[in-house]
């Protein structure tokens, strides 16, 4: 079967495809309707990425070029998904499949094999099967996740010296974790044509890209900060998943909602946002869950920042993943000065320890894995 594909990258195009497949790739919007009427193809497989036009002149545009019988199937971004399907719908556009913007590489490989009729080629994995969890961090800012960070994990490998635990500073805004343990020589970006192909990033032994620490053989840390594509989220979260029980992303500020930020929303196991306990932060915090959910991606919260008794009311309808007491100012100012984790000082804060503690007797926590 003789396939057009319209992708950037003519290396990076066979990757999505079926294996016994001809393929033809034209890397612009532009060189597209000359290999399209040049060779009339099979099927024919555009990401809407590709495309700085609007979808109802490019999406119909495109099919014409093509034969009739042919099937044009679109690999979506997350804000181009809706308004193609809605074109396609609208001016009754045959022949034409939409797959979903939250697909990783391979899912989209395998979803197009199906289309094809190539449903014995489809990849099998044999260590597809999930081995960590992921869990995704991200507040409004202000919200206590890099102490987060610094701490749990830690306090983690040591109740679970077994397990193998990936902190990962995604923070682009504000890489703090990556200055807290000089991350700057353990960067994954250095990796990133790794994590162009799902098989080539689980081949890599993602322990030695990262830092391990000293105390704990069983917990690593990297600086992730970097304008990924949300393949490659999918791909690093892959792989990552594979090799760690454990793996924490900060990802931190959760505004603007990237493409790369969506796709982890997707793909993490558990997505936590981080807000204070004041009301403004619940309120802000009720509306971006509900926007989530409508989009069926479930969120939690962490609340932080809680003083000792104070109460707050978030709502039966909003899931509460756990409460941390607010540290003062000045205290936090101290350990960070002295660069010192709070749970291995000699009079660490009772409360906040305790709070750490009682999240990791969590059933869900013995079969996490955490990006930071």
């Amino acid at each position: 079967m003789k396939i057009l594909v319209c992708y950037p990258m003519k290396s990076l195009a066979k990757t999505y495809m079926p294996t016994s497949s001809e393929l033809l790739v034209a890397e612009s919007a532009e060189e597209f309707p000359r290999l399209a009427r040049l060779y009339q193809p099979d099927a024919t497989v555009v990401f809407s990425e590709m495309f700085t036009s609007p979808a109802w002149e490019w999406l119909p545009s495109v099919r014409t070029m093509l034969p009739a019988d042919s099937p044009l199937i679109i690999v979506p971004l997350y804000r181009d998904e809706a308004i193609i399907a809605k074109v396609s719908e609208e001016l009754g556009l045959e022949r034409v499949y939409l797959l979903s913007a939250q697909l990783s590489q391979e899912e989209i490989r395998d979803n197009i094999s199906i289309i094809l009729g190539f449903m014995n080629e489809r990849q099998k994995n044999e260590d597809q099967a999930r081995s960590g969890q992921v869990f995704a961090l991200m507040s409004f800012g202000a919200s206590g996740i890099t102490t987060f960070c610094i701490n749990y994990p830690i306090l983690l490998a040591r109740q679970n010296p077994t397990k193998s635990i990936a902190v990962l500073d995604m923070n682009t805004e504000k890489p703090d974790l990556t200055r807290f343990f000089k991350l700057q020589q353990h960067q994954l970006s250095l990796f990133r044509p790794d994590l162009m192909d799902l098989q080539t990033a689980k081949r890599r032994n993602w322990r030695t890209a990262c830092k391990q620490s000293v105390h704990l053989p069983n917990l690593y840390y990297a600086h992730a900060a970097s304008r990924w594509r949300s393949a490659e989220v999918s791909n690093m979260i892959a792989a990552f998943r594979v090799q760690f029980d454990y793996v924490y992303v900060d990802w931190g500020y959760c505004f603007p909602e990237s493409e790369a930020m969506q796709r982890l929303l997707y793909k993490a196991d558990r997505n936590l946002l981080f807000v204070r306990a004041d009301p403004f932060s619940i309120e802000n915090a009720k509306e971006w869950l509900k926007q989530w959910r409508e989009k069926g991606v479930h969120c939690e919260v962490l609340l932080s920042h809680q003083e000792p008794g104070q109460p707050f009311r978030i709502g039966e309808e909003i899931p509460v993943y756990g409460v941390v007491p607010h540290i003062s100012s000045s205290r936090l100012m101290q350990s960070q000065r002295s660069r010192s984790v709070l749970i291995e000082e000699l009079f660490p804060p009772k409360s906040y320890v305790s709070s750490l503690k009682e999240l990791a007797k969590a059933d869900h926590i013995e079969k996490s894995a955490v990006y930071n």
